[in-house]
């Protein structure tokens, strides 16, 4: 994989969010859609394994979104990562039409099916319980 200054950008707020601050984007359970914190994380014992497979889980998925954003859609995007907002946070102030409302579930759902590989069974429950 290649770095680019936004894979370093979330490496960077992922590596932070280790101690508290941000989140991870992650899709688990009914919802359709929702963030792993950094209290949860912290609540399921994450194996450095298990980190390392959520870091290059966000950049792949950070990535995925990016492509599917216009270059106006990538700029404010971008900036609200670079201000610290989570990736949902940052998907909330980025307009999104129907198409791509439409690929971001796509990306959403195959973000969960791989977060669910990443978690043990005790892990999913636990997440699952704690929403």
């Amino acid at each position: 994989m290649k770095f680019n200054r936004q894979n370093v950008v979330v490496a960077i707020a992922l590596i932070v969010s280790l101690s508290g601050a941000l989140v991870v984007p992650v899709a688990v359970g009914q919802s359709g859609g929702g963030l792993l914190t950094a209290a949860q994380m912290q609540k399921l014992n994450l194996s450095v394994t298990q980190k390392q497979a959520l870091l290059r889980l966000t950049m792949k998925t950070n990535e995925r979104i990016l492509g599917i954003l216009d270059s106006n859609q990538q700029r404010l995007f971008r900036n609200a990562i670079k201000q610290g907002k989570s990736t949902g946070e940052a998907m909330d102030m980025v307009a999104l039409r129907p198409e791509q409302k439409t690929q971001m579930n796509k990306v959403m759902q195959d973000t969960q099916a791989e977060m669910l590989t990443i978690l043990t069974t005790e892990q999913v429950k636990q997440l699952k319980g704690s929403r």
